[in-house]
């Protein structure tokens, strides 16, 4: 049950951190590949959100159940 509970936490960590350099690179950096839901964007962000989204709903997921 703590697996799951540290999968959640680490997922969470993970997309936000992702967000932050996301909003960094297009803010300060000035990355055209950072502008949401570009072309580029979906090659160079949209993977990363993924998984860390995927790791927090395994997380969520596996803490309801009994």
């Amino acid at each position: 049950m703590n697996s799951f509970k540290t999968i959640r936490s680490v997922g969470l960590v993970g997309l936000a951190i992702v967000i932050a350099v996301n909003f960094v690179a297009l803010l300060l950096l000035k990355k055209p590949s950072a502008e949401f839901f570009s072309d580029n964007w979906w090659l160079d962000w949209f993977p990363a959100y993924i998984v860390w989204l995927v790791c927090s709903i395994i997380g969520v997921a596996g803490c309801r159940q009994k």
